[in-house]
């Protein structure tokens, strides 16, 4: 997956610091996947939600966030 706005993330755990680190570790873990489908991603994240028009809902730091992309 090719993340093209960590500037946005950065800004969001800036903000709310007690996000940083999971928003850390999903960015670490998304930039470095191979997801083709929307079962791949399920296979990792069993409580991410697919949406329509490939767009994937993350529950990031136990549902205290949620990242839509």
């Amino acid at each position: 997956m090719r993340v093209f706005a960590r500037k946005t993330l950065r800004e969001f755990w800036t903000n709310h610091s007690e996000s940083e680190d999971a928003l850390k570790a999903w960015f670490s873990e998304a930039k470095n996947s191979q997801w083709e489908s929307p079962s791949d991603i399920k296979n990792n994240y069993p409580h991410a939600s697919i949406l329509p028009d490939n767009r994937v809902v993350f529950n990031i730091k136990g549902n205290t966030y949620r990242l839509v992309v």
